[in-house]
């Protein structure tokens, strides 16, 4: 890849010295004209090449915990694109790098940057695959009880499951019923949807429904001892309480 990028740079500064002596030496403004596109594209192939150079040398520090690292990558690569989707894309990672430090609140000004320049939490065609920036926000707003934004990222993305957990965080537990049946139309087998549904259940007072629900989400651990235990854990009142407790411990936000 710096290979290919040295063999670039190369052409465009040989491509600006013959435009120039062409131009001097013919006075015509053809000259100036091709060179001028010509070098634009090379430049262009330039940008691209090092966003992506870039890109997946941060992805490579992310991968072996080298945080710093991969957030001056992200960084540079952010400044440097010049498509939207590439940028909102960029921004979201840096976003996910600050959370895995722990730094959740420079994590949410990334997110609200991404967004901005985005104008929406979906995901933009020419983006990234595999960038899941909206879910990591749409977990700290419902932590820290931005809901509305909430809200809003299951509306641009379909991801109802944030949904489910900012509307038990609010205790309006007949809303977090409907998003809860809307997110097991496309995951029908999750047993962290059904131990969901269970306590959401217990809470508006229907507990065979309840009951039944936490047997599905038993069954879906297929004998998983920790997920079992866990499902059970979801079931009552202090999991949610401590569970949002730890997550803002994690995230920085119990710090003044």
């Amino acid at each position: 890849m710096y290979l290919v990028l040295y063999l670039l740079l190369i052409c465009l500064v040989g491509v600006i010295i013959y435009g120039v002596k062409k131009y001097g030496d013919e006075k015509r403004a053809g000259c100036i004209f091709v060179t001028s596109i010509v070098s634009l594209f090379l430049l262009f192939l330039i940008n691209q090449l090092a966003v992506i150079n870039l890109y997946f040398s941060a992805l490579s520090s992310f991968s072996q915990c080298d945080y710093k690292k991969s957030t001056i990558y992200f960084d540079i690569a952010a400044k440097l694109a010049v498509f939207r989707a590439q940028k909102t894309t960029l921004y979201g990672q840096l976003g996910e790098t600050c959370m895995a430090t722990g730094d959740g609140k420079r994590a949410m000004e990334y997110f609200e940057k991404a967004y901005r320049i985005n104008g929406s939490y979906a995901i933009s065609p020419g983006g990234y695959a595999g960038n899941l920036w909206p879910i990591s926000a749409g977990m700290l707003y419902a932590y820290t009880g931005e809901y509305d934004k909430v809200y809003q990222i299951t509306g641009d993305t379909r991801i109802y499951q944030l949904s489910i957990i900012a509307a038990i965080y609010q205790k309006d537990y007949a809303k977090a019923l409907g998003y809860a049946n809307l997110a097991m139309i496309k995951a029908k087998h999750s047993p962290n949807l059904f131990a969901q549904r269970a306590y959401i259940y217990k809470k508006l007072n229907k507990p065979q429904l309840a009951r039944e629900d936490l047997q599905r989400a038993v069954l879906c651990c297929k004998n998983d001892k920790e997920c079992i235990k866990l499902r059970y854990k979801q079931f009552e009142d202090d999991y949610w309480t401590a569970f949002r407790v730890k997550q803002l411990k994690k995230y920085g936000f119990d710090k003044k």
